[in-house]
């Protein structure tokens, strides 16, 4: 009796890690997403948010979400450089910011 308790909890906590390391990922790549479309709209460049997606998905991998968290670091880099070549203007079509016409 003891051993499959203590089989049902690691299978549990097992389960739990999986899900946070999951939202993480999604967290993360929810952050990509949003750094892709403020860099095209030129509204402002925010490189942290790229960097802390990259840590989440980091997360989500080392917690079991091993798909998820390589899509998530691989989109956040990508995000991480759209953005700075948005800012410097390096995009065509995407104004550099505080270079718009008003």
């Amino acid at each position: 009796m003891q051993h499959e308790g203590t089989v049902q909890r690691d299978r549990q906590e097992g389960l739990l890690k999986l899900l946070l390391g999951r939202i993480c990922c999604v967290i993360g790549l929810l952050m990509s997403a949003g750094g892709f479309v403020v860099a095209t709209l030129g509204a402002s460049v925010n490189l942290s948010a790229g960097a802390v997606g990259i840590a989440l998905g980091v997360l989500g991998y080392f917690l079991g979400a091993r798909r998820l968290g390589a899509a998530s670091v691989v989109l956040c880099t990508a995000a991480v450089f759209f953005m700075a070549a948005a800012s410097t203007g390096l995009i065509p079509g995407v104004a550099p910011l505080g270079h718009g016409y008003a």
